[in-house]
């Protein structure tokens, strides 16, 4: 073989070496963008889920702070039409569903449940069931600071009469901050309960 026929096979085979390595680089590359592309969508879930998370638990507290107002909007519908489970096919969840939207905002996610006093009648007889199932749940558990919870979340949004932190804080004899710390401490078991087990989990 002379030096032309050498020279022909060495360029031949540098050319097959470089196509191959490019074509590694090409499957290395385009797997390393498929992995980039799924941490990215895994990434975007995870955020949604905790924006989602996060509204639950201010539409949870933004409930309890409109319960009386709710509740007496809701008065009209118990003389109006009585058998409001009936005649709505809608759940409370449903409703609560239908208003979960990033854009709206707390007067009109309220205003948005007052739109049908039966909807407010639903939806306060929904929070109180939770309550009910919550009372329970903290009786037994056996911890007396979770009644404790319960009954600061009770005289603080549901009582007919508000009760002031400090009057709670004095009747509890616990601190004022307390009381702010408990209502905190709250929000996720009843955000579960209102909203369902499936629309308050993070991951």
């Amino acid at each position: 073989m002379d030096s032309k026929d050498s020279a022909g096979t060495i360029g031949g085979l540098a050319a097959v070496v470089t196509a191959r390595m490019i074509e590694i680089a090409i499957q290395k590359g385009v797997a390393a963008g498929i992995q980039a592309a799924e941490n990215h969508i895994e990434e975007e879930r995870k955020h949604r889920r905790k924006d989602r998370y996060n509204r639950r638990l201010h539409n949870t507290r933004l409930l309890l702070k409109s319960y009386r107002s709710l509740k007496h909007h809701a008065l009209g519908a118990v003389h109006t039409g009585s058998r409001a489970n009936e005649l709505i096919k809608e759940n409370a969840i449903d409703i609560l569903d239908s208003l979960d939207d990033e854009m709206i905002d707390d007067r009109l996610y309220i205003e948005s449940i007052k739109r049908s006093q039966q909807r407010t009648l639903i939806i306060i007889q929904h929070i109180d069931e939770m309550l009910r199932y919550w009372c329970i749940d903290c009786q037994e558990s056996g911890k007396p600071e979770n009644m404790r919870r319960y009954r600061i979340v009770f005289d603080t949004y549901i009582r007919e009469e508000y009760t002031p932190p400090e009057v709670l804080a004095e009747r509890e004899n616990i601190e004022k901050r307390t009381v702010y710390k408990d209502i905190g401490a709250a929000m996720r078991p009843l955000s579960a309960l209102i909203f369902g087990i499936d629309g308050i989990r993070q991951d």
